[in-house]
Formats: structure tokens, C-alpha cells, sequence
């Protein structure tokens, strides 16, 4: 995503699309396919494909330290921005699901309803949500938005161990909450006492790459961190995976996600070969539209389901699935996306200001 804040980092944008990319076959492959323990890496990959969640929030921590190195946040235009951004596209995401729950569910949802979504934290008609369930990470990233500045400001007068202390505590906390109640599953998977270390991942990350710019840019540390990712979710998936709800590893699983993310983060943006810049460039456009894939992808896939079920692309149903999520879903999801890109995003976008003052340090 361009801004007025910062240079364009291009290669950001290739692993949004990736982030987007991932969830969409998640939920496209989980709509035929149970609960799996593949034996196959690639396809952990998919039926582990929240995991994308997890990379956004990485990219999020970094993107925003780098834009706003070496200047001081007025925090009224940073939230101004940040609403610009994710609020016209989330309403309109909430609108479109009360608005079916009230006429084709009867649920009669009202102005109430529609207020408790708006508003920065889980509602509790989410789980009601057959269209727009993801909608609970926008919640979860808005809350990091109303933090960044003051850990932004705290790392830079204390340093990186800041943030490190941060990461400890959640990873401590949710220790704490996993031995009074014996899970701590939704903790870390859905709330920002999971999410917020991946975050903070993202920032340290970006520090590496401001005072080290040319860090992991040796060409085996991306096979190797695309590796690691692969690895990490193959073991994650036959552990039980995201519906194991007792399991201890949970306590430092998002934790351990995002810092092999923010190393394929790192290897990827100083990753030496470049594609053909048409091609460069297309997957950056496509990745600049990864927020309207996120919100609108569950709703899009619900009427591709009703109206051509799974494309039998293999006799194997597992195989059909995957290869239809990859080969037919994710392009036609991408292409539904474009309207409300076009249309709700992009108009806001350009009303965002500068909200950065020089540091006269």
C-alpha cells in the first residue's frame, strides 16, 4: 500500500497478498474438508492457512515503525488515517451482514447491533456471522493502532528491550490464564493478548532493517525462512492444529509463528532477484487489495459454494479441494474484490492526510 508517509515498499504488498491468499483457501478448503492431519507439508499449509492472519500483523508492526522512523506521530492524524483506511470498508462489511441476518436469518438485528460492531472490540454477535466472521481481526488491529504511538515512543527512548519485555510478559500472561483454566486457545488466537507480541515482532523487525538494511538478504535466508514456515505449521497441524483447544503450546504458538514470518518478511523485501516488473508490479496491485479480499472473501465464497460447489479438478475430494481453493477460488475472490476496492477503499484512501511532525531532535 503507497503512502505520503514513507518510500513504497513494494514487496510488502506481494506478502499481503500472500496473507489474503492464505485465508481465502483456509476457509475455502474447510467448507468440504474437516479437520485434517495431512502428511504433506504444502497442504498443512492450506488447512493451517489462518496463519496469513499472522502475517498481516507482522506486517502491520513494520510497515508503520518504518514509515514513522525518525519522526514524531500526531496521534489525532494517525487515527484519523487508520480510521480512513479500515472503517469505510468494515462498515460496509457489517452492513452487508446485519442487513442479510435481519432479512433472510430474522434476526431483527437493529441500530444497537450495528453500534456494538462498530465499535473496537469483539462483539457478541460475531460468532452469528456466517459472512463476515473474520471481521475480528479489524477489531484486534484497531486496538494495536490506538498503542503504536506510545510503543513507538517507549522503544525509541528505551530501546529494543522494550518491546522484548512486552513479548515476555504476553508469553507469561498466557502461561498464567492457561494454568488457571487449562486453555488459552481463544486468548491467543483471537484477542490482543494473543496478537499484540506478532505485532511488536513487526516492529523489531523493522528495527533490524533500519539500522541493518541489507539484513537476511543473502539469497539462502529466504528458501531457508519459507522452509521454517513450512516446518512450524506441518508440526502446528499434526499437534490438532487451530481446533486443538487444551493444548500448552499455545502460550507461545503465535509467538513462534510470527518471528518465522517476520524472517520470510525480511528475506523477501532484500531478496536479491526480481521478477519482470510487470509481473512485480501486478502482484503488488493485487496485494494493495488484500483488505477487500480479507472482508468480503467469506461472503463471495458462500455464493461461489451455492452456485459451483467444488470444481473437479481430481478425483481425490482433498486434492479438489485444495487445487479449486488455489486454481479457480482465489482468482475469482480477487476479482469480486475489485469493486469495493474501487469503490469504498480507494476514494476514503485519498482523503488521508500527513500525520508525521519532523523530530527536531
Amino acid at each position: 500500500m503507497r503512502t505520503a508517509q514513507a518510500p513504497y515498499l513494494e514487496r510488502l504488498d506481494h506478502l499481503r497478498l500472500l496473507a489474503a491468499a492464505l485465508v481465502v483457501c483456509f476457509h475455502w478448503f474447510h467448507r468440504f474438508i474437516p479437520d485434517l492431519r495431512p502428511n504433506n507439508p504444502l497442504l498443512s499449509l492450506i488447512d493451517e492457512g489462518h496463519t496469513g492472519i499472522g502475517l498481516f500483523m507482522v506486517i502491520s508492526g513494520f510497515i508503520f515503525t518504518v514509515i514513522t522512523h525518525g519522526a514524531r506521530i500526531d496521534y489525532t492524524g494517525f487515527l484519523r488515517n487508520r480510521v480512513l483506511r479500515i472503517y469505510p470498508l468494515f462498515l460496509f462489511g457489517v452492513f452487508v451482514s446485519l442487513t442479510i441476518g435481519t432479512y433472510n436469518e430474522h434476526r431483527n438485528y437493529g441500530l444497537l447491533t450495528f453500534l456494538e460492531w462498530a465499535l473496537p472490540f469483539r462483539a457478541s454477535t460475531v460468532s452469528e456471522s456466517t459472512y463476515f466472521v473474520q471481521l475480528w481481526t479489524i477489531w484486534v488491529e484497531f486496538q494495536f493502532y490506538l498503542l503504536f504511538p506510545f510503543f513507538k515512543a517507549f522503544a525509541e527512548r528505551h530501546g529494543a528491550r522494550y518491546l522484548v519485555g512486552w513479548i515476555v510478559m504476553l508469553v507469561l500472561i498466557r502461561a498464567a490464564i492457561f494454568a488457571l483454566t487449562g486453555s488459552v486457545r481463544f486468548v491467543a488466537y483471537e484477542s490482543l493478548l494473543g496478537r499484540l507480541d506478532q505485532f511488536l515482532i513487526g516492529m523489531l523487525a523493522a528495527g533490524l532493517y533500519l539500522n541493518l538494511p541489507r539484513v537476511a538478504s543473502n539469497p539462502l535466508h529466504l528458501p531457508a525462512a519459507a522452509l521454517t514456515v513450512l516446518a512450524l505449521l506441518h508440526w502446528f497441524n499434526r499437534q490438532g492444529g487451530h481446533v486443538r483447544m487444551d493444548a500448552s503450546w499455545w502460550i507461545v504458538w503465535t509467538t513462534v509463528e510470527a518471528l518465522a514470518w517476520a524472517w520470510v518478511m525480511l528475506a523477501w523485501v532484500n531478496f536479491r532477484w526480481r521478477a519482470p516488473r510487470i509481473v512485480e508490479s501486478s502482484l503488488a496491485t493485487l496485494g494493495a487489495m488484500s483488505f477487500s479480499v480479507y472482508v468480503m472473501h467469506n461472503f463471495v465464497l458462500a455464493v461461489l459454494h451455492k452456485l459451483i460447489g467444488v470444481p473437479a479438478l481430481h478425483p481425490d475430494p482433498i486434492a479438489a479441494a485444495a487445487l479449486s481453493a488455489v486454481l479457480v477460488v482465489l482468482p475469482l475472490v480477487l476479482l469480486a474484490a475489485w469493486p469495493t476496492w474501487m469503490l469504498v477503499e480507494r476514494p476514503f484512501l485519498s482523503l488521508r492526510g500527513r500525520y508525521l511532525r519532523t523530530d527536531p531532535r
